[in-house]
């Protein structure tokens, strides 16, 4: 039963995390903005992409961390750190490549790369808590 407290648990964790680095961004003014010469029809497809992929792949990643580090708080730490500097390092390289994702002028492109985003934020993330777990392990 503690094992799927912690697991539920977690993979709640992992939705907050995901909806606050969207706020945090945005709070402080360093979210990347995407071009959208599509309007609405941007705006439905890139919820969908959300909602719909990285919505629940943080709520798998937060539930595999709890269920991979249960009963090791220093393990689950570690696995979460690993995860938070993953996403940053995504937020920052996408930061970094404004200048670029500004000049996207059509929606296909501009919903490609904000596609990429969310995939690479995913991947970066996922692999950060498996090299935290790894290092944690040593």
């Amino acid at each position: 039963m503690n094992k799927i407290a912690a697991t539920l648990g977690s993979s709640v964790l992992g939705v907050g995390v995901c909806f606050a680095f969207i706020w945090l961004s945005q709070a402080l003014g360093i979210s990347v903005r995407f071009p959208s010469p599509g309007g609405e029809d941007d705006f439905s497809l890139r919820a969908l992409y959300f909602f719909f992929g990285v919505f629940p792949a943080f709520l798998l990643l937060g539930a595999w961390i709890g269920h991979a580090s249960f009963g090791s708080a220093r393990k689950w730490i570690s696995m979460w750190a690993g995860a938070l500097t993953g996403a940053v390092l995504v937020f920052a390289a996408t930061r970094l490549l404004q200048a670029q994702i500004e000049l996207l002028s059509g929606d296909r492109s501009a919903n490609s790369a904000v596609l990429v985003f969310y995939i690479a934020w995913v991947v970066s993330s996922a692999l950060g808590a498996v090299v935290g777990r790894r290092l944690h392990s040593r």
